[in-house]
């Protein structure tokens, strides 16, 4: 049962990792197809996405590492998730606030294609920030709304921070 979940928590940090870069490729070719620079309204977004996803591939890697020294708690690694918690939210208020300012200083800018790529960007890195800290966004599992894995941890964490 260990090897198999080892090799489980192995493919996810490494899909992830994997996601990240494919995701960070896209936004250049992205850019160099279109013959546009790559500018904040695609860099805003896509490096939210790239870090949220970069979490996750932290989260699993940590968990393999539980798997592999069970021993070693890394009681650090539950603090770090928590500030980054906070953190992404942060983050998420910087696309709005750029294309606010767009809107009113430079609305010639606005109305660009890279900000239809930037605002799908944008949503998908909010639908993988609920993924990873709060419910698990599977297909089947939409509307039991789940809890993930991470959320339940740092739940647990925070119970016992308190105590």
């Amino acid at each position: 049962m260990t090897e198999k979940t080892k090799k489980e928590m192995n493919r996810l940090y490494m899909s992830e990792l994997i996601t990240a870069l494919v995701c960070g490729m896209l936004m250049y070719l992205l850019t160099d197809s279109t013959g546009q620079p790559l500018d904040l309204r695609l860099l805003i977004p896509g490096g939210v996405l790239i870090f949220i996803i970069l979490q996750s591939a932290g989260y699993w890697y940590y968990r393999y590492q539980l798997l592999d020294n069970p021993r070693n708690p890394m009681d650090w690694v539950m603090p770090v998730f928590a500030v980054l918690k906070k953190l992404d939210l942060a983050l998420f208020a910087l696309y709005p606030l750029y294309l606010l300012y767009l809107v009113i200083l430079k609305p010639e800018a606005f109305f660009m294609t890279m900000n239809i790529f930037g605002l799908i960007l944008y949503a998908f890195s909010m639908i993988e920030y609920y993924n990873y800290y709060y419910f698990s966004v599977q297909i089947g599992t939409i509307k039991k709304k789940v809890p993930s894995e991470l959320s339940l941890e740092l739940s647990q964490y925070e119970k016992t921070k308190l105590i």
